[in-house]
């Protein structure tokens, strides 16, 4: 009978082993995903401002509404992580997810807003004669994204080629400083 005894006990003792460690890797995937949220909710609420200040604006045109669009995005976004609500949040990310799936159309957007938002960054654009592409990829420098993480949305195999046309328009050299950080310096 004892034998039975320990026979069932190391049972149970494997069974509540497995669910313990279930339950980790259930825990570590949501602490994970936890951090994720925080770091989107980080960058969306640094944005929020800008966004606010340019949906004050009067207007109806289609930069205005662009901008009241991703300024309402933002507000869902927030409400929902406040709220802590995970489905709410699964939907203002698909959201997301299908602002940026047609990489030419957002960097189209992107480009009008920053129109709207960098007004002297944008005029110095185009006094270097940057073309309306051109300017769009240093768009993408301006929100904070990298060369690599630019031909990987953009899928341009030319990506650094055309870089190094920007830096020469915009008077860059070989040595300067890079790229992204020259772009982030011009916002104001």
């Amino acid at each position: 009978m004892s034998f039975w005894i320990d026979i069932l006990l190391i049972v149970l003792l494997v069974g509540v082993s497995v669910i313990l460690i279930l339950q980790r890797r259930q825990l570590k995937q949501v602490e994970q995903k936890q951090q994720r949220l925080e770091h989107q909710l980080h960058i969306l609420e640094e944005e929020r401002p800008a966004l606010a200040q340019m949906a004050r604006l009067k207007g109806d045109d289609e930069t205005f509404q662009l901008i009241r669009n991703r300024y309402d995005l933002v507000a869902e976004l927030l409400a929902a992580r406040v709220s802590d609500d995970a489905e709410r949040t699964d939907t203002m990310l698909e959201h997301v997810d299908q602002l940026v799936a047609d990489p030419a159309e957002f960097m189209r957007q992107l480009r009008l807003i920053f129109a709207r938002m960098q007004p002297l960054m944008m005029e110095r654009f185009r006094e270097s004669g940057l073309t309306d592409r051109e300017v769009e990829i240093c768009c993408l420098y301006a929100l904070g994204l990298n060369g690599k993480t630019i031909q990987q949305y953009t899928r341009d195999g030319r990506h650094f080629q055309n870089v190094s046309l920007i830096r020469k328009k915009l008077g860059l050299g070989e040595h300067d400083k890079n790229i992204d950080g020259f772009i982030r310096s011009l916002q104001r």
